[in-house]
């Protein structure tokens, strides 16, 4: 997810913490001047450029920003527990893709949509898949996108090399539309190299696969469909690349770099922000990596958001400042110094992007990851969502390292996820 992107910084960030009691406040003291609006800010590192805040105060005189940084792995839990004990939440808040989980209350926060702000002047500005997100079902819009995680597929061009396949990123796209062209490749790859598989693990599949439905475990109306035929087809799609999976259950564990850098996988579907991931994990592999559109069409992982809680004394200054902070020229800038994808319809189409990269054997690798922003489903992500995916993918693991029959395991996610909703829902 987005905030494992920057898992070194977020450590330092939680090693300087734990010796400041878990928050740092920055740019601004308690203190303010007669007529100087101050607005408080939530945020963990690298989700904001830190000196878009600092220049807050030149673009619009007489505002400050009192920004308190938190660790990516802490703060939802510290909203939640603002919200739960009645507690105030700063003026504006910074929000992961666990944004969802923020929709069932959207009196907490500044209707977007409602004057002074009238977003909805600015909302074709945006791709709309990501503006979506920021919605509750009954119509509110609780904060403006920032940055995005298109989904691409990653692959190894020397090890499809060696086993026969196509290199270029287009034929390689034409040779692995589906899932079931992916897997036909796969057998190739295999059959011709033996020591190489073709993909790292069924989780990390099966996101890409759910990724590119058009509905989630629960619907936008707060059904359980979960036991639907187009979830159950994303599962046995997961499923059916057994054959073809390395092994493991997280991109972020030793033995999964390891493989990468020593030639094992050969390719795995991920989000824009896995760029630096895989430079990282894979040095040795440097020049021989390739992006191209996934199997069975792009998806979204990650991606953050800004919002107004109702705890704002100038909505009218606030929705300045965050439209400001998440326009075009900020955008790309925030691209440029920490990798965060825009979301802005105008910063995709901006000629910035289109830049050789020498680790992926100087593609344009960037073409992909914007064709792919603009053609993802608008795909509702329930409250919780992420409890009732990892069922799933649990129970993809007992199919991957247990041999388990993937219908009994589906049919097991299918009864925990329901006995989760019931138990949600229950009063």
């Amino acid at each position: 997810m987005m905030k494992k992107r920057w898992m070194a910084a977020t450590l330092v960030t939680a090693m300087i913490m734990s010796c400041t009691g878990g928050v740092m406040t920055a740019y601004a003291d308690d203190s303010s001047s007669d007529g100087e609006t101050v607005l408080t800010l939530w945020y963990w590192k690298n989700s904001i450029q830190e000196d878009l805040l600092e220049q807050v105060s030149e673009e619009f005189p007489g505002v400050k920003i009192d920004a308190q940084l938190y660790s990516a792995d802490d703060i939802e839990e510290k909203i939640n527990t603002t919200i739960a004990s009645g507690g105030e939440l700063p003026d504006l808040l910074a929000m992961d893709d666990w944004i969802a989980n923020l929709l069932q209350y959207p009196d907490e926060f500044v209707n977007l949509y409602d004057a002074p702000c009238n977003a909805a002047d600015i909302e074709d500005q945006y791709v709309e898949w990501k503006w979506k997100k920021a919605e509750t079902p009954d119509g509110k819009l609780i904060a403006l996108p920032m940055d995005i995680g298109p989904t691409c597929m990653f692959y190894n061009a020397a090890l499809f090399e060696a086993a026969g396949l196509p290199t270029d990123p287009d034929e390689v796209a034409a040779m692995m539309g589906t899932w079931e062209d992916a897997y036909a490749a796969a057998e190739k790859l295999q059959a011709a190299t033996p020591e190489v598989k073709m993909f790292d693990f069924l989780g990390h599949i099966f996101v890409a696969t759910l990724g590119q439905q058009t509905t989630h475990l629960i619907d936008k109306d707060g059904n359980f469909v979960a036991d639907q035929d187009n979830i159950k087809d994303a599962f046995m799609t997961a499923a059916d690349a057994k054959p073809y999976v390395y092994g493991g259950d997280s991109e972020w564990s030793p033995e999964w770099a390891a493989a990468m850098n020593n030639g094992d996988i050969a390719a795995f579907v991920g989000a824009v922000w896995m760029k630096p991931e895989i430079e990282n994990a894979a040095p040795d592999t440097a020049g021989d990596w390739r992006v191209t559109s996934a199997p069975g069409g792009p998806g979204n992982v990650g991606g953050s958001a800004i919002g107004i809680t109702k705890n704002c004394e100038d909505v009218e200054t606030a929705y300045k400042v965050i439209t400001w902070l998440t326009n075009k020229q900020n955008q790309l800038s925030s691209l440029e110094n920490l990798g965060l994808f825009p979301s802005l319809i105008s910063a995709l189409d901006d000629d910035s992007l289109m830049y050789e990269e020498s680790f992926f054997g100087d593609e344009v690798v960037d073409k992909y990851f914007v064709e792919a922003a603009k053609n993802i489903n608008d795909l509702y992500y329930p409250p919780n969502y992420s409890s009732y995916q990892d069922v799933f993918e649990q129970q993809l693991l007992l199919v991957q390292d247990q041999d388990k029959d993937p219908e009994q395991a589906y049919q097991d996610a299918v009864d925990e996820a329901r006995d989760m909703y019931d138990m949600e829902n229950l009063f």
